[in-house]
């Protein structure tokens, strides 16, 4: 029974990841031909070295409370459950990821833990270089928005283990759980965020490469800051699927300065897109890890059985 639910979130997640991709192709279509193929090429990659680096940062957490996976392993569990963003709710991919990790034996509390714990790495490290981007690049911003250094500074605070562990257990409350979550140490955690400030280094690029053609003299940090930012915001929404709208919204609002509104919007769809193109090759490239996986298994179980 268990194993048909997952087969059935799976089937529904994958159905809204195409229908993503299918309801924006007219207007991605429309901006698409103002960029060359290097650029949308470049983009796309840098948005597979981000998934990578995502999912590396996870199994760093996820080390850390008991899962014992090898990268592929890793890399299949992440990528899979990253189609749960176009299920309306933040929280699907943090429960497929933790269902995936129950099944190596790590416990129901430790599972969710590592996993809660991955998401709030993740959105305080988009919120941290969104902030530093969008204050430097933007002439007079540090003395009007000051307010947000400190905002900032908060949130790092929450990567504090100890601060971090009362932010889980808060969660545990809120969906009624008994168990008591894990404290993970320092040394995953800077790893982790270690890994994640870099993919949002990456994405910045990404979002770069496209909008140094749409809106030509934009420079990478202001690029960097306002696609995390945007990223937070998607993130916050969390009744939009991926935070479909409400992200397209706050980059369109942070490029303000540099883009016109619809040069903004040009680099919100394509880049969505081409986020979700990397999503669906994440799909495909942890189905052949799984399909690997059982094949080698049963391979091994012929030799043992031939012995």
């Amino acid at each position: 029974m268990k194993q048909a639910l997952r087969w059935v979130f799976l089937a529904v997640a994958t159905a809204l990841l195409a229908w993503a991709l299918v309801s924006t192709w007219d207007d991605v279509t429309a901006a698409w031909r103002s960029l060359t193929w290097g650029a949308i090429a470049g983009a796309f990659a840098l948005t597979l070295v981000a998934l990578v680096l995502a999912a590396l940062a996870w199994r760093e957490v996820m080390r850390a409370v008991g899962l014992d996976a090898t990268v592929p392993e890793a890399l299949r569990v992440f990528l899979l459950s990253q189609i749960g963003k176009y299920v309306p709710g933040s929280v699907w991919p943090v429960i497929a990821q933790a269902e995936f990790a129950r099944d190596h034996g790590v416990s129901r509390a430790r599972a969710m833990t590592g996993s809660l714990v991955a998401m709030v790495v993740g959105a305080v490290t988009a919120a941290i270089v969104g902030t530093v981007g969008l204050i430097i690049s933007v002439p007079g911003a540090l003395a009007e928005y000051w307010w947000v250094i400190v905002v900032a500074a908060g949130l790092a605070a929450c990567l504090v283990p100890a601060v971090l562990v009362r932010i889980v257990g808060v969660a545990f409350r809120i969906t009624r759980r008994t168990e008591q979550p894990v404290r993970i140490g320092a040394r995953p955690l800077l790893a982790a965020v270690g890994l994640n400030v870099v993919q949002w280094l990456v994405l910045g690029a990404h979002a770069w490469l496209l909008l140094r053609e749409l809106a030509p003299g934009t420079d990478l940090i202001l690029a960097t800051g306002a696609f995390a930012f945007a990223w937070l915001v998607g993130f916050v929404v969390v009744i939009a699927p991926a935070g479909a709208g409400a992200r397209e919204a706050a980059l369109v609002l942070a490029l303000q300065s540099v883009a016109t509104q619809g040069a903004a919007l040009s680099l919100a769809l394509i880049s969505r897109f081409l986020m979700t193109l990397a999503d669906v090759t994440g799909l495909g490239v942890g189905l052949v890890i799984g399909a690997l996986r059982r094949r080698n298994r049963a391979d091994h179980n012929v030799d043992v059985t031939d012995m």
